[in-house]
């Protein structure tokens, strides 16, 4: 087996490796060696925002996991999809830019981390972003993740907009900063056209310095110890057996299923757990793998009154073809666009304390996912629920690394998750019960669901609703028992050995996780590097003041 040394090793070149290991490729004289288990980006389907569907058939650049299966949905299963590439996920996603909610993270800080607070974080929300409008107070302007603010100049997105302020919410303008709640046109990591992915602006430049390499299509099998100190890690590549040693650290930053898979086939768990699969138990962390949490998503649809609601309608070869040159040559079109260019944030109710639902809009139906084109004319608002209570856990099924985890994550278990996404439904369709549809609005697929009762709604949640793919927290952050990395992201009981990817989020955040994600590898970079951190920002925010 051939080994190397390094200083650092980077498991994984998602959002947060590639930040992980850009930032340490800064320091002059380090040597770091990043590990991805699928193969490059390099892909117009991955590049062109409106493509992003297509990837998700290319069984080499994700990895296709089930979840369940889930008694509080009837015993279903529920199909994951990660990225498996450089840049991960981020290779993969919508590309919708939203940071959280500012309550979230003193929520963070609450649960006894301090440091974690919104003022704490702000200022590395502003690091990582070039916003197209400019850095103010709240929004960075040089940083390397582009952020374009989309058009939403079609009638059916502005019919969005209206009806969101005719049921009672306000317009924001922007989100990311004082105020999240309401109706806005969504901003997206979108670079000129390009999709904006953390390998894209963090790791690639980082690779033409020299000092950090990439190693694709590795599959690492289990970080080596000596006592409790992580030294290295073994991994396979086309079927050779290879290791890795790493003088200062190992730094898993594979997400919430693979991090926690991981560090269980390294001997980091319940030892009741590793033990009857003949893993030997290296450090008692009895917090791995548990605590998973995910939002959870339905679609309240309607179809067109009239022709022409919908864009990418009736795509046949020539269109589709014409979309992608203009796309190619002018980086614009449709093809520049992700699609979701409106939102909301609201509450499901009174009792919610802060806005607790999100909309992710889009203006046609139809299977979006898998490269299908079979688009109908029409909308759909997909209603997201935010801050579920319900938790789940990963667990290993085998001590093969090639084998998938089990995943449970216990969707809707808990009675208020499933109150709250009735409610939410609820009021979705009151929105668009609003004059400013009344041209566009044609029948609903669930007819009346503002009408029904419990006993109607909630069946009709556990047959429809599914994953907006966020799982964050199985190697939670935090002072517990419970707790996986302490504020560091160093994980307890050992030495030499990290966890930086949104695994560690002590409570999942109010919107997508890519953002936030990155957010999180920016501030524990500097803690490995030793660097102070920036000085927190205290800023108002309207769920403040």
């Amino acid at each position: 087996m051939a080994t190397n040394t390094y200083d650092y090793i980077v498991v994984g070149s998602g959002a947060a490796g590639s930040v992980v290991a850009a930032r340490l490729g800064e320091d002059k004289g380090v040597r770091v060696l990043v590990l991805e288990a699928g193969p490059s980006d390099n892909s117009i389907y991955v590049r062109m925002p409106a493509a992003l569907s297509y990837p998700l058939t290319d069984s080499r650049r994700t990895w296709t996991f089930e979840t369940g299966p889930e008694a509080a949905l009837d015993g279903r299963m529920i199909t994951h999809v990660r990225g498996k590439m450089l840049g991960g996920s981020g290779s993969l996603n919508g590309m919708v830019y939203v940071r959280g909610n500012p309550r979230d993270f003193d929520g963070w800080a609450e649960d006894g981390l301090p440091d974690w607070s919104y003022a704490h974080c702000l200022p590395y929300f502003k690091k990582l972003e070039s916003y197209d409008k400019g850095a103010n107070a709240y929004r960075g302007g040089s940083g390397p993740i582009a952020i374009t603010s989309l058009k939403a100049d079609l009638p059916v997105f502005q019919a969005y907009l209206e009806a969101g302020q005719q049921f009672g919410l306000p317009l924001t303008e922007d989100y990311n900063a004082f105020r999240q709640e309401g109706v806005h046109i969504y901003q997206a990591n979108i670079d000129r056209g390009v999709r904006a992915s953390g390998g894209r602006a963090y790791l690639r430049p980082a690779l033409r310095k020299g000092n950090v390499r990439l190693q694709l299509d590795a599959l690492v099998r289990r970080v080596d110890f000596s006592g409790k100190r992580a030294v290295g890690v073994t991994y396979e590549v086309g079927g050779e057996i290879r290791k890795a040693e790493a003088s200062r650290e190992v730094i898993l930053c594979g997400g919430a299923f693979n991090s926690p898979q991981l560090l269980l086939l390294s001997g980091v768990g319940p030892a009741e757990e590793l033990e009857p699969l003949g893993i030997k138990p290296v450090v008692e962390v009895r917090g791995v793998g548990k605590g998973l949490v995910d939002h959870v998503a339905v679609s309240v649809r309607y179809r067109a009154s009239r022709p022409g609601v919908s864009p990418a309608v009736d795509l046949n070869f020539f269109k589709m073809g014409l979309i992608g040159a203009q796309w190619l040559f002018l980086r614009s079109g449709l093809g520049a666009t992700n699609l979701w260019e409106v939102g909301t944030f609201f509450r499901s109710s009174e009792k919610a304390d802060y806005a607790n639902i999100q909309h992710e809009f889009l203006p046609m139906l139809g299977e979006l996912m898998h490269g299908k084109v079979n688009i109908e004319e029409g909308f759909q608002y997909q209603t997201c629920l935010m801050r579920p209570r319900s938790r789940g856990s990963v667990t290993l099924e085998s001590a093969d690394p090639t084998r998938h985890p089990r995943i449970i994550s216990n969707y809707l278990a808990h009675p208020e998750d499933q109150r709250d996404l009735m409610d939410g439904v609820r009021r979705t369709d009151e929105i668009i019960q609003q004059r400013a549809w009344d041209g566009m609005r044609g029948e609903a697929l669930m007819p009346g669901l503002r009408k029904k009762p419990d006993s109607e709604v909630l069946p009709w949640l556990k047959e429809n609703m599914g994953t907006q793919y966020h799982p964050c927290s199985s190697c939670r952050m935090g002072v517990d028992d419970m707790s996986v990395v302490d504020t560091d992201g160093k994980v307890h009981e050992t030495e030499g050995l990290r966890v930086i990817d949104a695994s560690v989020m002590p409570r999942i955040t109010s919107g997508n996780l890519h953002c936030p994600t990155i957010m999180l590898a920016e501030k524990l970079v500097d803690r490995v590097r030793g660097r102070a951190p920036l000085p927190p920002e205290p800023m108002d925010y309207a769920d403040r003041v």
